[in-house]
């Protein structure tokens, strides 16, 4: 088998270029499964943060080949030749994902709506950008970008230490950095009020 990084999509996924979406749906759904934190499969073989590298990397293969549009452009910088893929089904005709795919996905358009972690998350993957990438570009400690990603409020530092993070997240994911700040960091101040609450409450 191949090291992880020289792995494409297709075959991280372990499916062949002709998949079809149910194909690429059913092999995610497997992969997430099996590197799942949870997973007891996959924790006999492999640390916390091999399995969530590779989470990671799972989730861009999927990004990118789920979306008619996506694949082509993948399939193209492969070799030059996009492969004949199997009979669209009529969910996915039009270029659509899939229905049970679509309680999975936050919406992608950039030009509206509030950023939480989520839909930051499904942002970075659906333009094919690795956290690492994220970390090496803006100096920031790839833990911390997991938990702005994750939530993990109170795991995060200061304020003024986190706004300088996301601000950084978002310009390296073709984001506008004032407008995600200020969405992200408000559920970020309501979270840490609230814990500041409960724990006034229980003196």
């Amino acid at each position: 088998m191949k090291p992880l990084e020289e792995q494409d999509h297709y075959e991280l996924l372990e499916i062949s270029p002709q998949a079809s979406a149910e194909e690429i749906e059913g092999a995610y759904q497997m992969a997430r499964s099996i590197y799942a934190d949870e997973s007891m499969a996959g924790r006999s073989v492999f640390e916390a943060g091999d399995a969530a590298l590779i989470r990671d990397r799972v989730e861009v293969a999927y990004c990118a080949l789920i979306d008619r549009e996506t694949r082509r452009a993948y399939d193209a910088e492969l070799g030059g030749v996009v492969p004949e893929h199997v009979e669209p089904t009529s969910e996915t005709e039009s270029g659509a994902l899939p229905p049970e795919s679509l309680e999975d996905f936050d919406p992608l358009d950039a030009s509206q709506g509030e950023f939480d972690g989520t839909r930051l998350r499904r942002l970075r993957m659906h333009r094919g950008i690795e956290l690492e990438r994220v970390a090496e570009v803006t100096k920031v400690n790839p833990t911390y970008l997991r938990f702005i990603e994750e939530e993990r409020f109170d795991d995060l530092p200061a304020a003024v230490y986190v706004r300088g993070f996301v601000l950084g997240y978002a310009g390296c994911v073709g984001l506008d950095p004032r407008r995600v700040a200020k969405s992200y960091m408000s559920r970020y101040e309501e979270s840490r009020n609230s814990s500041k609450r409960r724990l006034f409450g229980r003196r």
